[in-house]
């Protein structure tokens, strides 16, 4: 069988797009460092709060002509070699039909044990280095805990620890009680 050839180079967004239209749609890949990454499938309660997430941010925006939307699964391009994919994505509702973007206003992350670091680390920086991204949301799936880092505060960290703390975004106008957020969950 012998040793298969190992391409030295990272994969940039052009192969990478190319390889993951060959791959099923339910596989969730993102391009980290010119490193493809096949994420494990979300679990229940995973999906419960990126659901509860969207179903709440789409509220937020009803009736209000909300210049943004929320979308699930969407990469966003922070380099030609990085395109990681946030669980839940506030972008310009420009009526653009892409698969990927550059001009996040807030990206979400539900944190998982298989991703934790990459959310709290790699990703904060990665986002924080886009001008149009207002602010980073790390969700903990197993308690009632929510991270936010903001921009107009230099993507210090500020804590929600409690269901009646409510996650304020100011550049969309919203405020998202944690008791919603993880309705359903088993947590309250």
């Amino acid at each position: 069988m012998g040793v298969p050839f190992q391409d030295p180079r990272p994969m940039n967004a052009k192969e990478f797009f190319a390889f993951t239209a060959t791959r099923p749609d339910e596989e969730k890949w993102e391009l980290i460092e010119g490193e493809p990454i096949l994420n494990a499938s979300a679990s229940f309660l995973h999906q419960l709060i990126a659901r509860n997430l969207i179903v709440l941010l789409d509220r937020a925006a009803f009736g209000r002509g909300a210049a943004w939307a929320a979308v699930p699964g969407l990469g966003v391009r922070v380099s030609e070699i990085s395109v990681p994919v946030p669980d839940v994505l506030v972008r310009p509702n420009d009526g653009l039909m892409v698969t990927e973007c550059d001009d996040p206003l807030i990206a979400f992350e539900i944190l998982s044990p298989s991703t934790a670091n990459r959310d709290l680390r790699w990703k904060r920086k990665a986002y924080a280095a886009l001008p149009t991204l207002s602010q980073y949301v790390v969700v903990a799936q197993d308690a009632v805990e929510v991270v936010s880092y903001d921009r107009r505060n230099g993507f210090a960290e500020r804590r929600f620890e409690t269901v009646d703390a409510e996650l304020d975004l100011p550049l969309i106008g919203a405020r998202l009680a944690l008791r919603d957020i993880y309705r359903d969950t088993g947590l309250l």
